[in-house]
């Protein structure tokens, strides 16, 4: 046998067994329950970015309710952004605000009149019909994290953010073309073991400006998370997929333009791997 399929297969089984020995140190579902107090490096390889936040988690008034502060900064093929954040936890509800600013170094901004469709971007992102853009934002946060026993946790979240951009721009974060500002609801329900991960079912609402109206937007997918297990603990695998299905679910039929434009379909993914560096 070629020295090269010899490697080739030490690696793989390397791979294989790596995590299998990881996972018997530590919870495959560790990062869907309430985080502990101390400060943390999050490092983020995301599809198409990379991402690095600097936590601190603080507990007030006994392990019920913690405060967490963050501060990072993310640089994506499109885009990079640095933002604040203070999120709050009291039991079972969240509250927080992010404060921030974004350097679009794909920037797309389309004439009213002018469909804005996954294929037009696509078409403009190769003939360098783009410019670029930089501006601040503001996001208010709060929802529920409801655990109903020890392998259901039902998890919403409900966002308004404020934006510098200009009318009728692409958004990245949320694939759709508006006018500086959204709402979007998401809720999850999540079935999680420790020898798994979660997985949880996903429904999204989006509410947003767009040719002086005000649309929405519902979106439908699912979000796997667990254990990576590539290093002794505190990793964590995640990808997220969201699909748009036109009017089905009531809504604006926005089918044409959801999503990234290298797809040809209506929707959007996120895959990400992260390690969690206690200081």
């Amino acid at each position: 046998m070629k020295l090269w399929k010899v490697l080739g297969y030490g690696v793989l089984l390397g791979g294989l067994l790596l995590p299998l020995r990881a996972s018997a140190e530590q919870r495959h579902d560790w990062m869907l329950a309430a985080g502990k107090p101390g400060t943390y490096v999050n490092l983020d390889i995301i599809f198409g970015a990379v991402q690095a936040t600097l936590e601190h988690r603080i507990n007030i008034f006994g392990g019920a309710n913690t405060l967490t502060l963050k501060a990072g900064a993310l640089a994506a093929i499109p885009f990079g952004s640095a933002q604040a954040d203070a999120d709050l936890r009291i039991v079972i509800l969240n509250i927080g605000a992010s404060v921030g600013a974004q350097d679009i170094w794909i920037n797309q901004t389309f004439p009213k009149g002018v469909e804005p469709t996954r294929k037009l971007r696509r078409e403009r992102e190769a003939s360098g019909d783009f410019d670029t853009a930089q501006y601040a934002f503001f996001e208010g946060r709060a929802g529920i994290v409801l655990p109903f026993n020890d392998y259901l946790l039902f998890n919403n979240v409900n966002s308004f953010r404020i934006m510098g951009s200009q009318e009728n721009t692409f958004d990245y974060q949320t694939g759709v073309v508006h006018d500086g500002n959204y709402l979007r609801s998401d809720f999850q329900l999540f079935v999680k073991h420790n020898d798994f991960g979660g997985l949880a079912p996903m429904f999204q609402i989006l509410n947003f400006p767009y040719l002086n109206e005000r649309r929405t937007q519902t979106n439908f997918g699912f979000v796997f998370v667990s254990r990576a297990g590539l290093v002794g603990r505190d990793d964590l695998i995640l990808f997220q997929m969201l699909f748009h299905a036109g009017d089905a679910l009531g809504g604006y039929d926005n089918s044409n333009v959801y999503g990234m434009a290298v797809l040809r379909g209506p929707l959007s993914f996120t895959l990400v791997y992260r390690s969690v560096i206690g200081l």
